[in-house]
Parts: C-alpha cells; sequence; structure tokens
C-alpha cells in the first residue's frame, strides 16, 4: 500500500491539515515525516510558536533535529540549538533569557558567570522578568515568557521557600538567612510565585516584612517597579496571611489604593483562563472578615462589572461576575442567597446538619490512620478525646467505632494504625472502606491522620459522598483540587503548615459536639470558636472552607458554562 502512487502526498497533505488544526502536535508528526518538503517551513513557523517543543526536538539525534540543526538564517533557531546542543547540559539555564539572547542584551557568558550562585542566577532571572513584563505591559510579549517564569518559580521554592520552610523550628535569624541578600523586587517574586506553598510564618515573619522594608515600606512604588506582574496574586496571598491592609496602607495616595482595588476585581474575562478569576475569589473571605469597607466596594465593583459585562453580551464575564457576586454576597446569611438554587453548587459558608444524615438518620464519619510511630501515638489521643458521651467499641481488631450515647446518632469509624512495614494499615484500610460500602455506610465527614506524603493514599480511598475533609497534615492545602475531584461537595479544612496534634484534636472535638448537636457548621462562627479552644503556634496555617473559594469558583463556572477544559 505505501508502494501507491500518491500515498507520499497523502501523508504529506495530512501532516499540513494536522499543523493547521492541532499545530501543539505537529512536531511529534514531523518526526515521522521529517524528509517532508515543507518541513524546514514548519519549523520555522511552529518554533516560534512553541519554542520549548523546539528546544526538546533539537536535543535529540534524529532526522528530524538535524533538520533542525540545519536552519542557520533564523536567529531564534539558532540560538535554540546553540543552547539544545551545548557540551555541558546547561541549556535549561539559558533558555528562559531566550528572547534577550536572540536580541543580544544578554550573553550565555553572563549566564555563565552567575549560573551557579543562587542568589546571583535568581537575580537574572527576577530582572529579566521585569524587563519582560514592562514590555508585555506595552503590548510586546517576549519568546519564551512563561518558561522564564515557570523557571523563576522553581528557584523561587526549590532555593529559597523550600529551606525557610524546612527550618520553621530554628530562630527567625537562622531560619531566614538565606533570603536577606535579595531584593524588595526578588523577596516579591518569592512570595507570589510560590502561593500555596509557602508557609504562613515564613511569609508573615520573614518574606513579608523584609520586602517591605527593603522597598522602604512604600509598596505603590514597588508594584510600578514591577509594571504590576502578578499584582492579583500578590494582593491575594497578602489578604491571605491578613497583609493586604498593611500593603495597601503604605500607599502615598489612599485614591491609589482604592483604585487597585477597584482594578483588582475589574476585566477579569480579558485574562487568560480564570486564574485572575481565582485570585480575586480566594481573596474576599479574609477581606470581609478583616477590612469590611472593604469587601463593600469589592462586591459593589463586581456587580458594576457584571452589568458592563451583561450590557456588553460578554456571556464569559456575565458568567465570571454573576459567581463572584452570589459567592461574595453568600458571605452574609442575611442575605439568603442559595447557592444550590443560584449555581447548582452547595453552600460555602456553612453545611447543613440534614445533609450530612443518612436514610437512618444517622451521621457517618471515616478517620484515617496510618501505622508508623507518629500514627500510634496519635491514634490513642484521639480516642481519648471521646469520653463522656461516646461509646467505643474495640471488638474488630482492623477498626474501632465510636458512637454516641446522647443526641443525635454518629458513628465515627477508625481503623487502626497497623504495622505499616507489612502493609497491615493499608489493609485495614480496605477491609474497613469495603464493610462500609458492603453495609451502605456512606461517610459524611472523612478525617486524615498522617503525614502528608499518606494523604494522597486517603484521598484516594475516602468516598465520594464525604461532605466534610480534615487533611490535618502538612501541605493539606495542595490537595484541594484533588479533593474536590473525587467528592464535589466536600468542604474541605487543610493546612499549609504542619499538622499538629495540638490543633487537630480541638477541632474534632468540636466538630463532634456540634454533630451530635444536630447543629448547622456555620464555618465563620465555628472557626471563632475553634480558634478560642487553642493556643498551640501554627493555627493560622489552618484554611475554613470559606477560603477556599477558588476551588468553587472554578467548579461553578464548568458547571454555568458546560467548559470542562481549563
Amino acid at each position: 500500500f505505501e508502494e501507491n502512487i500518491g500515498y507520499t502526498d497523502v501523508k504529506h497533505m495530512q501532516l499540513l491539515k494536522l499543523a493547521q488544526k492541532y499545530p501543539p502536535r505537529t512536531f511529534a508528526a514531523l518526526k515521522l515525516y521529517p524528509d517532508a518538503p515543507f518541513a524546514d517551513s514548519l519549523i520555522r513557523v511552529l518554533g516560534h510558536r512553541y519554542p520549548e517543543q523546539l528546544y526538546d526536538y533539537a536535543q535529540a539525534n534524529n532526522k528530524l533535529s538535524y533538520r533542525i540543526q540545519g536552519i542557520e538564517d533564523d536567529p531564534l533557531i539558532v540560538s535554540i540549538v546553540k543552547m539544545a546542543r551545548n557540551p555541558n547540559k546547561s541549556g535549561q539555564f539559558y533558555f528562559p533569557f531566550l528572547d534577550n539572547i536572540v536580541k543580544e542584551k544578554t550573553t550565555i557568558e553572563e549566564i555563565d558567570a552567575v549560573k551557579n550562585d543562587p542568589v546571583k542566577y535568581f537575580r537574572l532571572l527576577v530582572n529579566t522578568q521585569m524587563d519582560y513584563a514592562a514590555r508585555a505591559a506595552s503590548g510586546d510579549t517576549a519568546i519564551g515568557f512563561k518558561s522564564l517564569t515557570h523557571k523563576l518559580e522553581q528557584k523561587a521554592k526549590d532555593d529559597f521557600v523550600a529551606k525557610i520552610n524546612g527550618l520553621h523550628e530554628m530562630s527567625d535569624g537562622v531560619r531566614f538567612r538565606s533570603i536577606q541578600p535579595l531584593t524588595a523586587e526578588e523577596l516579591y517574586y518569592v512570595a507570589v510565585l510560590t502561593d500555596g506553598l509557602i508557609y504562613t510564618s515564613s511569609y508573615t515573619n520573614g518574606v513579608y516584612p523584609l520586602m517591605m522594608r527593603k522597598a522602604n515600606n512604600k509598596g505603590d512604588e514597588l508594584l510600578k517597579k514591577l509594571s504590576f506582574d502578578h499584582y492579583r496574586k500578590f494582593l491575594s496571598q497578602a489578604a491571605a496571611y491578613n497583609k493586604l491592609q498593611n500593603f495597601l496602607g503604605t500607599f502615598s495616595n489612599k485614591q491609589d489604593a482604592a483604585d487597585l482595588m477597584t482594578t483588582f476585581v475589574s476585566r477579569l474575562e480579558k485574562s487568560e483562563g480564570l486564574e485572575d478569576g481565582v485570585d480575586v475569589a480566594d481573596s474576599y473571605a479574609s477581606v470581609y472578615e478583616t477590612m469590611p469597607d472593604l469587601a463593600a466596594q469589592m462586591l459593589e465593583n463586581v456587580k458594576l462589572n457584571y452589568e458592563r459585562s451583561r450590557s456588553g453580551h460578554d456571556q464569559r464575564g456575565v458568567a465570571i461576575y454573576n459567581i463572584l457576586y452570589k459567592l461574595f454576597l453568600s458571605a452574609d446569611s442575611s442575605n439568603g442567597v442559595d447557592l444550590t438554587k443560584e449555581l447548582g453548587i452547595p453552600p460555602v459558608y456553612s453545611v447543613p446538619f440534614s445533609s450530612l444524615k443518612n436514610n437512618e438518620g444517622r451521621v457517618i464519619a471515616q478517620v484515617y490512620f496510618y501505622g508508623d510511630k507518629d500514627g500510634m501515638g496519635v491514634f490513642n489521643g484521639f480516642l481519648n478525646t471521646y469520653g463522656d458521651g461516646w461509646k467505643i467499641d474495640r471488638s474488630n481488631k482492623q477498626w474501632v467505632v465510636i458512637n454516641s450515647t446522647k443526641g443525635e446518632p454518629v458513628s465515627i469509624y477508625a481503623n487502626r494504625p497497623l504495622p505499616e512495614s507489612t502493609g497491615e494499615d493499608d489493609k485495614a484500610q480496605r477491609a474497613l472502606g469495603t464493610y462500609l460500602e458492603e453495609n451502605n455506610l456512606q461517610p459524611a465527614v472523612t478525617i486524615h491522620r498522617g503525614h502528608s506524603y499518606y494523604a494522597n493514599t486517603t484521598v484516594d480511598y475516602m468516598a465520594p459522598s464525604s461532605k466534610i475533609v480534615f487533611m490535618g497534615s502538612c501541605g493539606g492545602f495542595n490537595l484541594i483540587d484533588s479533593i474536590l475531584r473525587k467528592c464535589d461537595d466536600a468542604h474541605i479544612i487543610a493546612s499549609k503548615q504542619i499538622g499538629r496534634t495540638a490543633i487537630n484534636r480541638p477541632f474534632f472535638s468540636l466538630l463532634s459536639e456540634k454533630l451530635r448537636a444536630g447543629k448547622d457548621i456555620e464555618w465563620m462562627p465555628f472557626w471563632g470558636e475553634f480558634r478560642r479552644r487553642t493556643s498551640a503556634p501554627g493555627f493560622e496555617d489552618y484554611i475554613p472552607p470559606y477560603k477556599n473559594l477558588g476551588a468553587i469558583f472554578i467548579k461553578a463556572y464548568k458547571k454555568e458554562t458546560g467548559e470542562t477544559d481549563i
């Protein structure tokens, strides 16, 4: 068949059609047909659109790579080939500076001089990011800008945040020594590009105050120097760590601060993807709690943007601002917003007790323990939480059941932390899961008790029926998206830092009391009561469900628009 006249021509036509319809897949197809007569033309066009792919294919030793290397009259392609074929395997150090290298603003020699020094290399990345951001603000997008930001994020995480997070038990002088040489602009990127990873104490005790001191406490001037790059993420992050009021207070002109917050919520439909909308959504609960006047301003501005989008027949804008308005309005229960009716999602700020009961009127909770040394110790402490009004059934060798003896019927199933070395803890979890499923006992509450490296297992095993999910482990906050994919209606409590027994235990106690009393879980007052019950350090790293609005916003947007590839 392949010897038929016209076979090759047909294949070449298919390749061209693929390039027109699915440009990102074209390099993979070119690898199969590197001798196509128009291969050079495709390489030139696609190389400028997808320089990262060009770099990857230029590294290989095959016909397509040789074809790429044969193009010597295109400065961009020549530069990428030089990086990809670098004998010292240093191409990934150079690639983030691609546009400036092509324009001869930066040389390989300059990069070589700093690439092995974490601070100096990070400084070069930041200076280039600031250059590219300023150009983007003027409508000139640098080639490889996303790759630069990705590299900057990686270095911020690996060279700085991982270190200061890891030293959280040390004195501030020791802990934050590595970030002392950084400028205000560099510290800004350390913070804003590690959102969700940086510990609260790393931000509030180290990065933020040092950044502001080095910026001479002039937040407005700092943002101007940065061309307002990632400013929505920064403001959202500052709100989450209760630093937004402080930051805005450093502006020399109060009207500039007000204008910035107006811009913060404006024209979100123009942004690529939903990240800016997520930042606005995530910020609101913190602003509502600490800066009510600003929250009212945000709500009004969201409404104005909704009206603007509707009058302009901008369906994307209508969807974004309708969701934000309803989410924000529902923060005040007196507004009577029914999110299930309005957006097809469960309430954000409360969990009705009725939604937690099964058909027999009983609340089922499941707790996951792990059989390492810590798990065994925590398990006994957990059981000791349940005294008067509770009865513990220890008859099963793989799990225990804690049943309420007063108030509403509540049953808490917890697997025993049997030795992980023999996999007995995993067997116990599986056996308990099977028992619950076979007896139609669907957990409405799921609690993870274990280190962060066990958290994914809990997410894999947890029941989709879970309405309240507690992830009291290190970095459980980063699993919110995975949990929502498993449990659509889950209200998630997660920690950004180290999960602490002294904080976890009061939470379990308070939640258990509310369930046994048959009360709705109203998260804002619940969180205030929870705070009063614990004085242990690290409480601020526990994130209540109503501060996870970004994930809820995405979920509502998908339902509203039918879009799935977001």
